[in-house]
């Protein structure tokens, strides 16, 4: 009787074992950065150094659209990053100056743009800024489009769009404000964001 008590005990210890073995979730490593890996961030900052001698911070990183957008001290570069999100594949020139769009505020209203076409095949990208009387604007040329945008700081956002095809210039805007009203009318952009009527 011993051995068939002895026999169902180490019976049961099997089950058990294999019952815990099997139920417990198996946990992968959590992947480790290699040791010369960056990080895009770094990468991006590192870019933006070189070309601009700082880099303050990656203000926004836009999967969808492929952007990256660094602040350095003298404005903000868009940055184009592979499809993967791992890499850079170009910076977007020219820089979004700073000073330029405080001192030609009067003349040119509550908004900048910059165009660019064919940044690579079939990548096109417009990026400016706006005050935040600027509440609304719409592209009326690129097919009554409105802008992504996003805040940096005091009176200042950056608005951008992308697009499969060349945009082609002048751009026709048009800026409204909180209430809905127009403040800038259709306006025509040309390349560098000059605008005239």
């Amino acid at each position: 009787m011993s051995k068939k008590f002895l026999g169902a005990l180490l019976c049961l210890g099997v089950i058990v074992v294999v019952y815990f073995s099997t139920s417990l979730p198996i946990t992968a490593p959590s992947p480790t950065a290699s040791p010369g890996s960056t990080s895009l961030e770094e990468k991006i900052c590192a870019k933006v150094s070189v070309h601009y001698g700082d880099c303050k911070r990656i203000i926004l990183i836009d999967t969808n659209s492929n952007l990256a957008f660094a602040e350095s001290k003298l404005g903000i570069l868009p940055v184009l990053i592979s499809k993967d999100h791992t890499d850079i594949v170009k910076m977007i020139h020219p820089l979004l100056y700073f000073q330029e769009f405080k001192e030609e505020k009067e003349e040119r209203g509550p908004i900048s743009w910059a165009v660019k076409n064919n940044v690579q095949k079939d990548f096109s990208v417009i990026s400016g800024f706006a005050t935040d009387e600027a509440k609304t604007i719409i592209i009326n040329s690129a097919g009554d489009r409105q802008p992504n945008k996003f805040f940096v700081r005091d009176n200042l956002w950056v608005w951008y769009i992308t697009s499969k095809d060349k945009i082609n210039l002048p751009l026709e805007v048009t800026v409204y404000n909180a209430n809905g009203h127009i403040i800038s009318g259709v306006v025509k952009v040309d390349y560098f964001g000059f605008f005239y009527k």
